[in-house]
């Protein structure tokens, strides 16, 4: 197909050379944001509280959000895994190994501040509070409801004890972090099952318990100077008559990973304004959903919290805040795109960033000039970004798998005969492609290939079994021959792996090297790779146990 006298790859290079002028004239001139939304929390969040990193990372992460005119940074500190943070007032709670000292954390809070970032600690107060409930001096405080969901916790909000321990929490979080702001967590709450819970449930409803737990927490936190946030899925979904009941200077903080359409956020924003209460808008990047990588919806996502809580001029939003779940769960360093396309949103307005975000960020965080390569690129890499689970609605070229690690788990893969089509192969070769041109951040750049080569590996590690098995028959010979090629690479990908951990991550951190609790094997990027690596090598030391398990599942081999 041709265009004039030019081709279409041409056109295409003409076009990408013009956008990259209309930027540097146009989009870099404009102003970066209006006076309302510059004094507004735009954000990020990590999730230190289920795997501490390196202090030098948050530092990295600091960086760019000063940087990308970000001026939050939400530092999650607690959660049913541990407390990433040694509390020398309540020192008996589960706490991570690598979890860093009051003076460790002042001094992140100290350094945030001169960035220009405010480090905002968040400890969780009722539901994900495992880090209290597991400890042995603290288990007589846990309020499981058998009717309530397994996979969630909570403190007993009655007990006498619970508000003593929260003020010692509360006044030693206080005085590390000078940031105005406390978040105290409260979502995914499983409570009401404790003998003092029943009793009180028995004269007073749940909204009336929830709504004056969260006024006690709220007046600790004002007691120290600190405005109190909650997570608001209770608050405003599951228990809407919460809301009236609480103090209006609670912040509620409005998460939501699924919806892309602004009707429903605008609708929980005017019912905060209603009452009279504040709010903060929270979309996702790596949530329960996603493995190494985020889809396209998650942009969407981004962008209508973008429209609701920064570009719609409700005074009742204090900003918005993007979510980043479990770094066990993802690499490292292979995220900055989808931070930079939150810092775009959130400054200049979603249209802004689906026209320019990407390009912008290739330009300033790789030094590289976009192109059609760049765009085609993070285009395709987002919408491929698989999905956990098993809907009948789900296509099943959206489907992640777990790597199996296990006769059994194989067996399983092995059930189904149709094979998605693999587009990560194509993905690499076009990061393959720009990568001489990236002159700034290569390691970062090395990130996203790595996390891209592992999607690559997972996908083709269970199709090619079947369609090795399906074009000819195998035998002893072949059988090993063709475990042997998955297990090397297998090998391979878990050292870079590894390398990768170790690099930003503790290298003897238990994320890595054994199962977390509450967490599923999806969660575990890195140890459940090690564990299907170990399987696969098993395999090739007993070739005839592939045959077996091929065998089983219905597929031809040769006696």
């Amino acid at each position: 197909m041709t265009v004039g006298s030019r081709t279409r790859r041409q056109f295409l290079q003409a076009a990408a050379a013009l956008a990259a002028a209309t930027s540097r004239t146009k989009m870099w001139a404009q102003p970066t944001r209006s006076s309302e939304t510059k004094e507004k929390i735009r954000g990020l969040m990590v999730d230190a509280a289920r795997v501490p990193e390196n202090l030098a990372y948050y530092r990295r992460v600091l960086d760019f959000c000063s940087d990308w005119e970000l001026n939050t940074l939400q530092f999650r500190l607690t959660d049913d895994q541990g407390t990433a943070l040694r509390f020398a007032s309540v020192p008996s709670l589960i706490t991570h190994p690598h979890a860093f000292s009051p003076d460790e954390l002042h001094a992140l809070a100290t350094y945030g501040r001169t960035r220009g970032v405010d480090l905002q600690p968040e400890i969780e107060a009722f539901g994900h509070t495992g880090y209290i409930t597991r400890s042995p001096a603290y288990k007589h405080l846990l309020d499981d409801d058998p009717h309530g969901s397994a996979e969630f916790t909570g403190i007993i909000p009655v007990h006498p004890e619970t508000p003593q321990l929260f003020e010692k929490l509360f006044r030693e979080v206080a005085s590390i972090f000078p940031s105005q702001y406390l978040h105290g967590g409260c979502d995914e709450v499983n409570w009401g099952g404790s003998a003092l819970s029943r009793k009180a449930l028995q004269t007073r409803t749940r909204a009336d318990i929830w709504a004056d737990w969260l006024n006690q927490l709220n007046k600790l936190a004002q007691s120290h100077g600190k405005t109190f946030i909650v997570w608001g899925d209770y608050v405003l979904g599951k228990q809407p008559d919460i809301l009236p009941r609480l103090d209006k200077r609670i912040v509620i903080m409005d998460w939501n990973y699924w919806d892309t359409d602004p009707a429903p956020f605008r609708k929980s924003l005017d019912r905060v304004r209603a009452n009279g209460s504040r709010g903060i808008g929270a979309p996702g990047l790596i949530s329960y959903r996603w493995g190494p990588r985020p889809g396209t919806s998650q942009l969407g996502n981004i962008d209508a919290f973008a429209d609701v809580y920064l570009a719609s001029g409700n005074p009742a939003s204090l900003g918005a805040v993007l979510t980043n779940w479990v770094p066990s769960r993802y690499i490292q360093n292979s995220l900055w795109d989808g931070f930079a396309y939150a810092a775009v949103a959130f400054n200049h307005g979603s249209a802004t960033a689906r026209a320019s975000a990407f390009q912008r960020f290739v330009e300033r965080h790789y030094g590289a000039q976009g192109n059609e390569h760049w765009s085609e690129a993070f285009k395709l890499l987002y919408d491929a970004a698989p999905l956990y689970g098993n809907s009948d609605s789900m296509p099943l070229k959206s489907r992640l798998p777990v790597p199996f690690s296990s006769e059994a788990e194989l067996a399983t893969a092995l059930k189904t005969r149709i094979q998605p089509v693999n587009p990560f192969p194509h993905i690499r070769e076009l990061l393959a492609q720009v990568q001489p041109a990236v002159k700034k951040n290569e390691a970062d750049f090395a990130a996203l290939q790595l996390s891209v080569r592992y999607l690559d590996a997972l996908f083709d590690r269970e199709s090619i079994i079947q369609k090795t098995a399906a074009t000819s028959r195998l035998d002893h010979n072949s059988a090993q021959q063709l475990i042997c090629s998955i297990a090397d690479r297998d090998r391979a990908l878990l050292d870079d792996l590894n390398k990768d951990w170790d690099t930003g991550r503790p290298s003897d951190s238990p994320a890595k090297l054994a199962p977390l609790y509450g967490m599923a094997p999806k969660d575990q990027l890195v140890f459940q790779w090690s564990r299907a690596a170990a399987f696969s090598a098993e395999l090739a030391a007993t070739p005839d146990r592939l045959l077996a398990i091929l065998r089983s599942a219905g597929l031809p081999v040769k006696d």
